[in-house]
């Protein structure tokens, strides 16, 4: 910055950490003189919940408590606040179990609740540290910093790892794939060309395929084709996947809406926790509606166990005020987690669809397969219906059919397909019947 000493310390006010200006010029010095270092990121995973739950003087406190704490875990360290939630270690890469000690010593320390100054309160925050070692280079940017440390984030995260990461080219090649896919995402947002895929769904009662999932694919400008798995996850650690999810919506109720004769009933659009606990959410989808003059009787909202657990109170409020204009909701990935079962069944859901991994466990053994139908007649007796997902062997149909699950979703039936080839496969569906 001009007109600025070059060896100015500057600090975070909210923490009185050094702040990402320090951090950075630390990191270019460092680099000028040849020297490595190791680096702990310490990632908190829940500060937004916190502050939406708590306020932010709960959130700002344990911010702070957290920054006292480490600014004297260890002498041979500097502490930096790097971003909102993310703080940050720098030391010497000559002592490598000094390093793995201490970040133990961190992870142990999150276990435990922190103290809100003045207030008399303590609050638990979950977090992440890890160790991360690269080449600093004097050509690195402060972007490619900031993508390094990223991706490190996501290695340590997607694989469970312990110890340090050493950031070589392997790694570096692997971070430049992923800045091109988070470059085609982006682009893909700002352009809406996110393109939708539709899986229909087999009703066993009538025979039928009677309504459809929407899934979102993406093509890249030279032609790419990304898989959801890989674009998915990247999109929701860079809080993009909300504006996916309202250009999915919006896609949805245009092909609805210019086929009101469409052989199914109903199509299901994913939808974020984030998405429903915003106050815009309701209207959103009510222009939407209007816009496509399309009938809310045709539309369901995908949600997950995560999503109810966010806020129980105001997602019901969602859920009962869309059930009033005919939008109900469906559960999704039932079986994938911790189920708290008395959760789902307080909430207005229509259908709850049970994960891949059930119906997996429903043909491999006895124990599944009776665990199965009590599920069933429990969500049938508090009036819902259940969808088998990823459902792709004669087996796994016959078993769910026995269990009395209502619908079938899956590659046996049907992969995803465009628009226009759903529509040729519905009215051939139709012909055939």
């Amino acid at each position: 910055m001009a007109g600025k000493d070059a060896n100015e310390i500057t600090y975070d006010s909210m923490t009185g950490l050094k702040d990402r200006v320090t951090f950075f010029a630390d990191v270019r010095r460092s680099a000028a003189a040849g020297q490595g270092r190791h680096m702990v990121l310490i990632q908190l995973t829940q500060l937004m919940r916190i502050n939406r739950k708590h306020g932010a003087t709960v959130g700002d406190g344990l911010l702070r408590a957290i920054a006292e704490y480490l600014r004297g875990v260890d002498p041979a360290y500097s502490a930096y606040r790097i971003a909102n939630s993310r703080l940050t270690l720098l030391g010497p890469e000559d002592d490598r179990t000094r390093v793995e000690e201490l970040t133990a010593r961190i992870q142990k320390r999150f276990q435990e609740p922190w103290p809100i100054e003045d207030r008399g309160e303590l609050h638990e925050v979950q977090a992440k540290a890890f160790v991360v070692h690269f080449p600093l280079k004097l050509r690195d940017t402060e972007n490619d910093l900031v993508d390094k440390m990223n991706y490190a984030v996501s290695v340590f995260q997607d694989k469970a790892r312990e110890g340090v990461l050493f950031f070589g080219e392997g790694l570096n090649e692997d971070m430049l794939h992923r800045r091109y896919v988070m470059e085609e995402v982006r682009y893909a947002v700002e352009q809406g060309t996110f393109q939708i895929y539709y899986q229909p769904i087999y009703d066993c009662g009538e025979g039928r395929f009677t309504s459809a999932e929407s899934l979102v694919r993406l093509v890249t400008r030279d032609g790419a084709f990304l898989s959801p798995g890989e674009f998915i996850p990247m999109a929701e650690e860079n809080g993009l996947i909300d504006g996916i999810s309202w250009i999915v919506l919006e896609k949805v109720c245009r092909f609805l809406g210019g086929h009101p004769g469409l052989p199914i009933g109903t199509v299901s659009v994913n939808m974020t926790g984030q998405q429903i606990l915003d106050s815009t959410f309701i209207r959103r989808i009510e222009e939407n509606l209007e816009k496509y003059r399309l009938d809310g009787s045709r539309l369901r909202i995908e949600i997950t166990e995560r999503t109810v657990t966010d806020d129980f109170a105001e997602v019901r409020k969602v859920m009962e005020c869309l059930a009033l204009k005919g939008i109900h909701f469906y559960l999704d990935d039932f079986g994938t987690g911790y189920s708290n079962l008395s959760s789902v069944l307080a909430l207005p859901f229509e259908v709850i669809k049970f994960d891949q991994s059930l119906i997996r466990m429903m043909v491999e053994t006895d124990k599944g397969l009776k665990t199965i139908g009590l599920l069933a007649e429990i969500m049938h007796e508090n009036d819902c219906s259940i969808v088998a997902e990823g459902v792709e062997t004669e087996v796994q149909v016959r078993s769910a059919q026995e269990r009395r699950l209502d619908r079938i979703q899956g590659f046996y039936y049907a992969k995803p397909m465009p628009e226009e080839d759903l529509m040729v496969f519905l009215e051939n569906m139709r012909k055939n019947k």
